[in-house]
């Protein structure tokens, strides 16, 4: 067998040639990089630090809010913001320094926010909002030494409506952490509604935030985009306020405490909310100074605070319709029953004053309500005994939230035996029972629900549930209460202002539609024998309602106006109510003001009132 020997030499000598070309690359390698890092390492390293990376938020901009006729109530406009990058600051204390110079804040405020900057170093933070022109241009002219400023152009709030819709419409805030827990739509940075209509539809108006990738230069200018991620602009959304309502309850309403709430009896729609004190809403558009908070936290008048559904009121006469309607409807009394009014009655061997000291003589239910007699109410309330009262009560809506769109809603307060002993540790003694009876006690009701209340008297008995957007509304529930009895209560509320002795008659020549109503004065500590309620001080005076609606024979608004220690509900808040009630319909009310306003200048009083006419009524 013969053996056969490959020759190697070939593959030898193309192996050697290999290894002398990696060997050669190495070297040009080494040779490349010791020239890019020591010859010209410096040119390199001033590009590398002139040339960086930024990622930009981009702001959806929220949606517009309109009234019912399109109005914005809500809608946005362009604005500046300054942005840190916290990863760029090379002197902390110099950059504090510039920005406070610069007029954004106090030097605390401007610590406190670079220091929260600092916490997350990753992301820019908005140091500063609504910048002026000067503010951008002194950072413009300073863009070389503090680099990890910039301008951002961006969208904010505008409310052409102001303080009237400000708890309408509610705040804005930056969003939490537990919020960013509960929702992958939200960024870090991101205005979300903290109140009001913004938060309750934060998931309609807020949109998506975007990111964009930049580089830029030393001086802070663009050099290229990467990548953009486009914001989704939040919707729009419709409600059912009527600015010119709203506008026309804010006028109204100057100079006093309390709440206006319009509603249409037929769907529950709401034509106008208002709160007054309010807050600027435009302060809430931005970063929101420390001191105006303060202001707001500690002012005695509580301007946070939306009196309309959150405040709670003893409803005084203004409850007297409704246990009207449920006594005529479970037959407690008769249309024609009446009671002898001496301005006085004794029960349980105590005496009960009638708001009128020399009495209403015989009254039925109509003229009970008409002028507000106590004393009828008074045997009302003695007869039937406390849980049918509020049984009555809990049929018209109170004692508990209405439903109404808007966050932080107050139940109320209809008084039991069960809550007598489990709150205040005593049992319910039958003498608080005909305080009751007049709205009196331990009964409270928001402004809210005393409107929603007086639509189920109106409307043919359906309890409403108030709404500011449509898609809110759900169907009238029935309350079993039957017309003849609906019908006498509205036969009685007519008179409250049409009537000879309606304790609202002087609204009748005024208002140009048809209106009726009830008034209540609630006392809000007892006064002394022969002191006239204008002559306490401004906090001790009686609280003025008045619940209207109109037209009278086919009611198309209910209004409910409460004006904390106003007085008398007949001659401070039925006027207030007038006016409301005249815009809703396209009239004007002409010559309808409260009691201690020149008819001539329209003027409310400052706060505290001033000196109001008249005596104590209804």
């Amino acid at each position: 067998m013969t053996l056969v020997r490959d020759d190697l030499r070939p593959v030898q000598r193309r192996t050697a040639i290999l290894l002398v070309l990696c060997v050669a690359a190495f070297f040009a390698l080494l040779a490349r990089l010791w020239v890019l890092q020591v010859i010209q390492g410096d040119r390199w390293q001033k590009l590398a630090e002139s040339n960086r990376l930024r990622r930009l938020p981009l702001e959806a901009p929220r949606g517009e809010i309109t009234d019912v006729h399109g109005e914005p109530i809500v809608s946005n406009r362009p604005a500046f913001q300054l942005l840190l990058f916290p990863e760029e600051i090379r002197d902390q204390e110099e950059s504090i320094r510039f920005l406070t110079n610069l007029g954004i804040a106090d030097e605390a405020a401007v610590r406190e926010r670079v220091a929260r900057a600092m916490r997350t170093s990753h992301l820019p933070a908005v140091i500063a909002d609504n910048l002026s022109w000067a503010q951008m241009a002194a950072v413009a002219a300073h863009r070389l030494e503090y680099r990890e400023l910039e301008v951002h152009q961006t969208t904010r709030r505008s409310f052409p409506l102001g303080p009237a819709a400000a708890h309408l419409v509610g705040q804005l805030g930056e969003v939490g952490p537990e919020q960013l827990g509960r929702d992958d739509n939200l960024r870090p940075g991101q205005l979300v509604g903290r109140s009001g209509l913004e938060k309750t539809y934060q998931h309609i108006l807020g949109g998506t935030m975007g990111n964009l990738v930049v580089m830029v230069d030393a001086l802070g200018r663009q050099v290229s985009k990467l990548s953009e991620e486009k914001p989704l602009p939040g919707k729009p959304l419709r409600t059912s306020i009527d600015a010119a309502v709203q506008r026309a309850a804010a006028e109204a309403m100057t100079g006093q405490v309390g709440a206006v709430v319009a509603l249409d009896p037929r769907s529950g729609a709401v034509r106008a909310l208002l709160s007054y004190p309010a807050f600027d809403p435009e302060r809430f558009a931005g970063f929101l100074e420390p001191a105006y908070w303060r202001q707001l936290v500690a002012d005695p008048l509580h301007p946070l605070t939306n009196r309309a559904v959150q405040a709670l009121y003893p409803p005084g006469s203004t409850i007297k319709p409704l246990l009207a309607a449920g006594a005529l409807a479970d037959g407690s009394r008769a249309p024609g029953d009446s009671v002898y009014c001496t301005g006085q009655v004794q029960i349980y061997g105590h005496p009960y004053r009638c708001w009128r000291a020399s009495g209403h003589g015989r009254v039925d239910v109509e003229a009970a309500i008409e002028m507000s007699c106590d004393s009828y109410f008074y045997y009302l309330a003695r007869d039937v005994g406390l849980e049918r009262l509020t049984a009555w009560m809990r049929t018209f809506g109170l004692g508990r939230p209405t439903g109404i769109d808007l966050p932080g809603e107050a139940a109320g307060l209809v008084p039991s035996d069960e809550w007598s002993r489990r709150v205040r540790g005593q049992k319910w003694y039958a003498g608080e029972t005909i305080s009751v009876g007049i709205g009196q006690g331990p009964i409270l009701a928001t402004p809210i629900q005393l409107a929603v209340a007086y639509a189920a008297l109106v409307n043919g008995g359906f309890l409403v549930r108030p709404h500011l957007v449509p898609a809110a509304a759900q169907p009238p529930r029935p309350t079993g209460l039957p017309a003849t009895a609906l019908a006498r209560v509205q036969a009685g509320m007519l008179k409250v202002v049409h009537g000879e002795r309606g304790t609202a008659r002087r609204l009748a020549a005024q208002a140009p539609p048809i209106m009726a109503g009830k008034t209540g004065t609630t006392q809000v500590v007892r006064k002394r024998e022969g002191v006239r309620w204008q002559d306490l001080p401004w906090e001790q005076r009686h609280h003025a309602l008045f619940v209207g609606y109109a037209p009278a024979e086919r009611p198309e608004i209910v209004v409910a106006v409460v004006v904390e220690h106003g007085g008398e509900g007949g001659s401070v808040a039925a006027p207030i109510a007038g006016k409301v009630l005249a815009a809703a319909l396209g009239g004007a009310a002409e010559g309808l003001t409260p009691a201690g306003m020149s008819e001539e200048a329209g003027e409310p009083p400052s706060l505290p009132p001033a000196e109001m006419v008249g005596g104590r009524q209804e």
